[in-house]
């Protein structure tokens, strides 16, 4: 079961321009962080062999997995927090940095992110696939990239649209409200050090590809620093979602592509 923070236990000495807020100590901040991974990768790892009999991509498991799994976990503890804080079921006041931006600046912001993952992506790609060969292969083949060629099915289209959904929209959006929105502002006594932690640990709690921790990390990082300097996880909410979406829409058009 998750710790959670009693009065005595907590540290509150954030930043003097900020109001009041109980800070989570290292330990509990570390559980926090990845115990949903914990949860999605074995939940995926169970649902695999089911998702593969009934003819999909095993790439379905880990979708619902993180949709089923790590969206109710996360939500649910926020929400929980809210009830057990505030006696509501609401997210105000338990999810942080809410900072105004015009929206022209999130566009200003994200075309040069994106530019910059896409070469990121490219430059590291050589890494992750030797790490696979050379470090992860013992990792379930549910867990590892398919070399199978794609070829347009009604389950692939299925998997690909779902992706665009899950992981394009829904899946980034609540990881950012509990990440950067709950977890971060609860750091935030150790000032610019929680960015490098947040990040860290997010990118730690993707145990289904750690063969991409560097990838994840060098992406994540500039947008904790963006949210942490702006007070603002509309930032990293459009970043995630808009990055996310890309990709799997990218993936479902080489899909049609390869007919």
């Amino acid at each position: 079961m998750i710790p959670i923070l009693t009065q005595r236990e907590a540290v509150t000495t954030p930043p003097s321009h900020e109001p009041q807020l109980e800070q989570h100590t290292l330990f509990t901040s570390i559980v926090l962080h990845l115990f949903p991974g914990v949860c999605v990768l074995v939940a995926g790892l169970i649902a695999a062999p089911m998702v593969v009999q009934a003819g999909f991509p095993v790439d379905l498991a880990q979708l619902l997995s993180a949709l089923l799994i790590g969206t109710s976990l996360r939500l649910g503890y926020l929400l929980y927090q809210s009830k057990k804080q505030f006696g509501t079921f609401s997210l105000r006041g338990i999810v942080l940095y809410w900072g105004r931006m015009p929206w022209w600046q999130y566009l200003l912001i994200f075309l040069p992110f994106l530019a910059y993952g896409l070469v990121l992506a490219m430059v590291l790609s050589p890494i992750s696939s030797g790490l696979i060969t050379h470090v992860f292969w013992w990792l379930p083949a549910s867990l590892l990239p398919s070399t199978a060629p794609a070829t347009l099915t009604t389950a692939t289209l299925i998997t690909g649209l779902l992706a665009v959904l899950i992981d394009g929209i829904t899946v980034p959006f609540v990881e950012e409200l509990y990440y950067r929105g709950y977890l971060l502002p609860r750091l935030a006594r150790l000032g610019w050090l929680a960015v490098l932690l947040n990040a860290l640990l997010f990118t730690l709690g993707h145990f289904c590809q750690p063969y991409n921790y560097l990838l994840i990390f060098l992406l994540v990082l500039p947008e904790v620093c963006l949210v942490y300097w702006k007070r603002n996880i509309k930032i990293s909410i459009f970043l995630h979602c808009a990055g996310n979406t890309f990709g799997a829409v990218l993936s479902l058009v080489l899909l049609f592509l390869a007919m």
